[in-house]
């Protein structure tokens, strides 16, 4: 099967990509339903991305990407080329330890904001999703 990946940030014009690679409107998930396309993918199914910046944070492309890797489902980014994952394409070593560098960081500053709020880690990590969220509507409103 054939999916699509879509966040807030796309439009029209992907809804009408997506067609063009017979993708039908029950196979795109929206980035708040990953779990959902996860519990369907099988191998050798192929999901497609505009971009990475599709996802709410780099652990969580990096996440996919190894669970899209490790099941042989074949993973398109329409911007980023060479993030692709699947038939026979995987991250180079360069972009993995980049990405890997970037989910670290990433966690580094969610353990410093952390450190500035007391609170447990149920509500750090509600918090840490609205600011995800913020941070992708942001992400639109800058285009």
């Amino acid at each position: 099967m054939i999916y699509g990946f879509i966040s807030s940030l796309d439009a029209e014009t992907t809804k009408v990509f997506f067609r063009s690679k017979k993708i039908r409107g029950n196979n795109i998930y929206s980035a708040g339903s990953l779990g959902a396309l996860i519990s369907v993918l099988q191998s050798g199914d192929v999901v497609y991305a505009i971009s990475c910046n599709r996802f709410a944070s780099v652990r969580q492309v990096y996440t996919f990407a190894r669970f899209c890797h490790k099941r042989s489902i074949i993973l398109h980014f329409v911007a980023e080329p060479y993030l692709d994952i699947g038939n026979g394409k995987k991250w180079r070593p360069a972009v993995a330890k980049v990405i890997a560098s970037m989910v670290e960081s990433e966690q580094k500053v969610k353990g410093m904001m952390a450190q500035g709020f007391k609170m447990s880690d149920s509500q750090w990590e509600y918090v840490y999703r609205c600011f995800e969220m913020n941070l992708a509507i942001g992400f639109s409103w800058e285009k």
